[in-house]
């Protein structure tokens, strides 16, 4: 009797000492992401504001294809993820013509994947459609929603170069996983500064990125701008967006 028991004592060992087996995974991976659909069918709202995470400046670009809203925050605490971002688009007299809290908006559009400790981030909105001249936008910072590993994956952007063509101007460049986590829906953002004037900006979305020593060749990535980026310094980023524990 002692010889068939051990082994349940030993599994129930097991789960007091954390270890998540593949269905429970499974459980919190689809509880996970019912909820964010809840969230995303419901609109953005913020509801705390976060303490740690500020605005450090907010830009609007617009041409002929549409407007592009630009907010550049740094962290100067910990970690966070699912940082929501809500903002509020207005023409020169004050009228309101576009806020990001429309329900079914994808999640890149209302928040950051994840921001380091210390780090300026440049978060984008090229999918603002209005009718007539955008004037200034305004950003708040929510609370963080999610919780971050200590050790976050590493995404490597690199060879970018800046174009134009019959379809507008456009960024492209080299995409990497330094990681062992298998990344989806990578949003890439691309900012375009004369000194401190953003003057173009951009954003793509890599739909995955698998672990670098695991590919046979480099992703490459296309990011087409509102604005004219040249005489510009451009900066593009990629924050990881699955954080730990993922599967291929």
């Amino acid at each position: 009797m002692s010889a068939v028991a051990a082994p349940a004592a030993v599994l129930g060992l097991t789960g007091c000492l954390g270890v998540e087996t593949t269905p429970e995974k499974s459980a919190r991976a689809e509880a996970k992401a019912s909820k964010e659909l809840k969230e995303q069918q419901k609109g953005l709202k913020i509801g705390k504001p976060n303490t740690t995470i500020k605005v450090e400046t907010s830009a609007l670009v617009q041409d002929p294809n549409g407007v592009a809203a630009v907010v550049r925050i740094k962290n100067t605490g910990s970690v966070q993820a699912s940082v929501p971002i809500a903002i509020t688009v207005d023409d020169a007299k004050g009228k309101k013509l576009y806020a990001n809290d429309i329900p079914g908006l994808d999640p890149s559009l209302t928040s950051v994947a994840v921001v380091e400790a210390g780090q300026e981030v440049d978060w984008v909105n090229n999918q603002i459609l209005v009718a007539g001249k955008a004037a200034k936008v305004a950003a708040v910072v929510g609370a963080a929603k999610g919780k971050a590993p200590g050790a976050l994956p590493k995404i490597v952007i690199s060879d970018v170069m800046h174009d134009k063509d019959e379809d507008g101007f456009y960024a492209q460049g080299t995409i990497a996983n330094a990681s062992d986590v298998p990344q989806k829906r990578l949003v890439v953002t691309c900012v375009a500064r004369d000194g401190d004037k953003v003057i173009a900006a951009g954003r793509a979305v890599v739909e995955k990125l698998d672990p670098a020593k695991i590919l046979k060749k480099p992703t490459k990535f296309t990011v087409f701008f509102i604005g004219d980026p040249k005489r510009a310094d451009l900066t593009c980023s990629a924050p990881p967006t699955v954080l730990s524990g993922a599967t291929k």
